[in-house]
């Protein structure tokens, strides 16, 4: 069975944690975003984190179900409603044969993830399912969705999927989920880690000062590829830069007009701009989630600083998901 998209949104397509190991043949890594909300998404339904999930952009796509079927949306503060209930985020809830999952408030949400209990059906390559829209391939059709499409359930279900589907078959909701408090740790605030690499060679250190002095607001020209952001212009030297230079996700380059531009997952997999610095790997989740409009701030920190707090947001995942484990197993031993 399927879910059929009804109205696809502005910019929806699937994505699993990238397509690793193979930016030397020039494929970029992809994958979600936010790969935190991914993971937490496939967790509630009781996934595997490799799976896929839908990534859902600013406008969010509206979904029937041809089954029952086992979801959670994660991502951000949202509201959400089928015919019969009220849909909540970081939280695991059971759709019915004919429900249609609509969105009616998402104003302060850049990206949703939704997983569904036993996987979507879709495109392998290089044993990942992301969606890689250069290569036309991956996902559903190697596209983002479109009215109409109907996507088929993989229907792997597991023991806990089917205790699941037995708990949940009166109330259609979980009594527990992750609270948003919880995740305020990672999202909330707009300062963002910055590692000086090599290239920082190529500012003259009034430019590095100026760079994490002022703010930085994003602008519409964001997406999976990079994201601009406005503020004080930047200066650096051209002459005698490499044609092209190995860059990464979260990689701030300066444009010759003197803009920031951050790479994100669809980044080329070389950069002819100098290079900045990089953005913390613990910070990327929170930026894929900032929305245009949003004011950053930038602050330089050293590798060993960086390797510290790497360890800190580890603990504090490690503890997120064993609660999520922990909910999980109290919930199958229900009679």
């Amino acid at each position: 069975m399927s879910i059929i998209i009804e109205d696809a949104g502005l910019f929806s397509s699937f994505q699993d944690l990238g397509r690793h190991g193979h930016e030397h043949e020039g494929v970029i890594p992809g994958g979600a975003m936010d790969t935190l909300a991914h993971e937490i998404a496939n967790r509630l339904v009781a996934n595997d984190k490799e799976e896929a999930t839908l990534e859902m952009t600013n406008r969010m796509a509206r979904i029937r179900f041809t089954e029952p079927t086992l979801i959670a949306i994660c991502g951000g503060s949202f509201k959400a409603e089928t015919q019969r209930m009220t849909v909540y985020p970081n939280k695991l809830h059971l759709m019915e044969k004919g429900d249609v999952l609509d969105f009616t408030d998402t104003r302060n949400v850049s990206r949703l993830y939704l997983a569904i209990g036993g996987g979507y059906e879709l495109e392998d390559w290089l044993h990942s399912t992301a969606t890689d829209f250069k290569s036309k391939v991956g996902g559903f059709k190697g596209r983002q969705l479109r009215k109409g499409d109907e996507v088929n359930m993989k229907r792997n279900y597991t023991e806990r999927h089917r205790k699941l589907f037995e708990n949940l078959a009166t109330t259609h909701q979980a009594s527990w989920g992750v609270d948003g408090y919880a995740l305020s740790f990672n999202y909330m605030s707009d300062v963002f880690h910055v590692v000086l690499n090599k290239g920082a060679e190529d500012f003259e250190s009034e430019m590095l000062s100026r760079f994490t002095a002022g703010d930085y607001k994003v602008t519409s020209k964001a997406n999976r590829i990079g994201m601009l952001v406005e503020g004080e212009a930047i200066k650096a030297f051209y002459e005698d830069m490499p044609a092209h230079q190995s860059v990464k996700r979260g990689t701030i380059q300066i444009k010759r007009d003197g803009t920031p531009i951050i790479l994100l997952n669809d980044h080329f997999t070389l950069g002819s701009y100098p290079q900045i610095g990089t953005i913390a790997s613990y910070h990327l989740s929170k930026l894929a989630q900032k929305h245009q409009g949003t004011r950053l701030k930038f602050q330089y920190i050293d590798v060993q600083t960086a390797e510290a707090n790497l360890m800190k947001y580890s603990h504090w995942l490690n503890q997120l998901f064993h609660g999520i484990e922990y909910r999980m197993q109290l919930e199958m031993m229900k009679s």
